[in-house]
């Protein structure tokens, strides 16, 4: 038993960089936030029993993050309940906030008619990059998913004219975590 994990982890990929690397996203995420305590203007807030309406999606996805950019899905066996319709390019920065590097991509997920949300919503997935300093294999940690929303005005509008649509923030929805393929 020992020695089946000890292959196991000896066959599993080390990358050294994230162009052309393939990944399983094992995640767990709501199609809506968390309401907040202190935002009275959230909408999500104000919808009635939208907690009890509140639907969690979990299983795992196989991606590939192309050298040019672009990502693939390469294995969808293990999705329950939503369908990724797409995902789109990815890039990796450093952060203004604590200098570290993370990589950031999103995707189009078709969810159930029974959600809150049926339909296409877009997700944004972001984790932290780090690298082993002695093999210069990378891990992605600390995934985190997050989902755009409109943020109402006081009064719910902006004086003469209809400002839906222009103050956005995205909110934690859910959480992940990759290894390699």
């Amino acid at each position: 038993s020992s020695t089946a994990s000890a292959a196991a982890m000896a066959a599993r990929k080390v990358y050294t960089t994230l162009d052309d690397s393939e990944w399983t996203v094992s995640y767990r995420f709501a199609s809506d936030p968390l309401p907040r305590d202190d935002d009275d203007n959230n909408k999500d807030a104000n919808v009635s029993s939208s907690s009890s309406k509140r639907r969690n999606y979990s299983g795992k996805v196989g991606i590939k993050f192309r050298s040019d950019g672009y990502t693939d899905t390469i294995d969808t066996d293990q999705v329950r309940d939503i369908q990724y319709a797409k995902f789109w390019g990815w890039d990796e920065e450093i952060s203004n906030e604590d200098e570290l590097r993370y990589v950031l991509f999103s995707a189009d997920v078709v969810l159930p008619e029974s959600d809150n949300n049926a339909g296409t919503e877009r997700f944004y997935f972001q984790a932290r990059v780090e690298q082993d300093e002695r093999t210069g294999g990378i891990s992605l940690a600390d995934g985190k998913v997050t989902v755009k929303r409109d943020i109402e005005p006081p009064g719910g509008f902006w004086g003469v004219f209809n400002g839906g649509g222009i103050l956005a923030q995205f909110r934690a929805c859910g959480d992940f975590v990759c290894r390699p393929r």
